[in-house]
């Protein structure tokens, strides 16, 4: 009997020790917390990924195109310093990681309001020390164009000879820009337009068509893009430019990657798993390619439709938002072992672009999320506006430049990006 009651005691005060640390663990310490080296409420760290909350949370999904849900929607009635995290420029999950990306002095600034549309293409021109990007607007031509070597920036627009419609991802390679262009049209200021691959050389304002077609089918939106190190250049096609308003003609080809060889001309498809690829990236060393999977938004793809009658894109939450990594063959001609990385906390991961030191950069929904190469969050970058893709730029390769629908931000920090000459 004495030994029953030794246990039963023991027991108890086992179980209050693990019930103290439990609480301990989760509610009594504030989910939002001040970081050690940075001001509060603009910088955040956000205690265990925030990964257990007050049972009375509640995230409500709002499953509007325009109006998703934001990981700052979710309400913690027990925990008032939840409601500091819509004010915070930056969220640090990882303090040591994220003090090393964020440095000494972060900085998050509204640099210019834009027509509420997206925007898109984001690409740094060292040469020119300027910023190029687009506006995804219905028979809108120009580029937009971002002077860094002022102060404040200046910006102005400019056509490129012959124009370039409705680019969605762009890179710089050798004195070139390389967009992939979404628009099509047979008939825009007397001229005809189809989705692909082309260059602009910024001194001269001269484009040249590279890749705009697989086999006589046009592709329906060529969205992004990336280039390997033997110059070849991977790009991916998805199915949404005509219900964006950008395309007058529906999709005629699945939606998929693929891999152009400007040497021969060849094009080949190297993914069609994903049901709508978007951003994609090479890792520095070129031995592993990511794709983004935004199958959330989706379009209505019925041929019979006229223009008129094309609805908007829609969105579902439950549907596709996740960021997969591939390893590249040794002799880079295609891609293996698809791991999911990242499911996106807001919207869907759109563009992508990786930093010198190998870190993952991806647009999702109000904001940029820093990921390490196995896709654990580091450093979330929060904006006012739909972030949906962004470049490093500046000589030092030390600013973040990010577009989207209707502003474009720049975030200065201690993360590099790679150096193309």
């Amino acid at each position: 009997m004495l030994g029953y009651l030794l246990s039963s005691s023991f027991i108890s005060v086992t179980l209050s020790l693990l019930s103290l640390a439990t609480r301990s663990s989760g509610s009594d310490i504030p989910i939002a917390k001040k970081c050690a080296k940075y001001p509060f409420p603009e910088v955040i760290c956000i205690n265990r990924y925030g990964s257990s909350l007050p049972s009375e949370f509640q995230r409500v999904v709002k499953n509007y195109i325009s109006d998703p849900d934001t990981y700052a929607s979710t309400s913690v009635p027990s925990d008032s310093s939840f409601n500091k995290v819509a004010d915070a420029d930056f969220l640090v999950w990882d303090e040591a990681r994220g003090s090393e990306i964020l440095g000494a002095n972060p900085s998050l600034d509204y640099m210019f309001t834009l027509e509420a549309v997206g925007h898109e293409a984001p690409v740094y021109v060292p040469s020119t020390n300027e910023l190029y990007f687009s506006q995804l607007q219905a028979d809108f031509l120009p580029q937009l164009v971002i002077n860094l070597s002022v102060e404040p920036p200046r910006l102005s627009q400019k056509t490129a000879d012959p124009p370039i419609y409705a680019a969605s991802g762009a890179r710089y390679r050798d004195g070139l820009i390389y967009f992939a262009a979404t628009g099509g049209s047979g008939s825009l200021n007397n001229e005809v337009f189809r989705p692909g691959v082309y260059t602009l050389d910024p001194k001269t304002g001269v484009s040249r068509n590279v890749v705009n077609n697989y086999y006589g089918y046009y592709f329906n939106t060529c969205d992004d893009l990336d280039i390997d190190s033997a110059g070849h250049i991977w790009f991916t096609d998805l199915l949404n430019s005509r219900n964006v308003g950008t395309n007058t003609e529906a999709p005629a080809i699945e939606a998929a990657t693929y891999r152009y060889n400007p040497s021969t001309g060849s094009i080949s498809i190297v993914d069609d798993s994903l049901e709508s690829p978007n951003g994609i990236a090479f890792s520095p060393d070129g031995t592993n390619l990511y794709l983004t999977d935004t199958g959330a938004v989706f379009p209505d793809i019925d041929p019979t439709l006229v223009l008129a009658d094309v609805p908007k894109l829609r969105y579902n939450a439950t549907q596709k938002r996740t960021l997969y990594a591939f390893d590249v063959s040794r002799d880079g001609s295609y891609i293996k072992n698809k791991r999911a990385l990242y499911l996106s906390l807001e919207f869907v991961p759109d563009g992508l672009k990786v930093a010198r030191n190998g870190y993952i950069l991806v647009g999702s929904g109000h904001g940029v999320d820093v990921l390490d190469q196995s896709g654990i969050p580091l450093v979330r970058i929060q904006t006012n506006f739909t972030a949906a893709n962004m470049d490093f730029a500046s000589p030092s390769y030390n600013e973040l430049w990010i577009v989207g629908e209707g502003a474009i931000a720049r975030v200065r920090w201690n993360l590099t990006g790679p150096i193309f000459n």
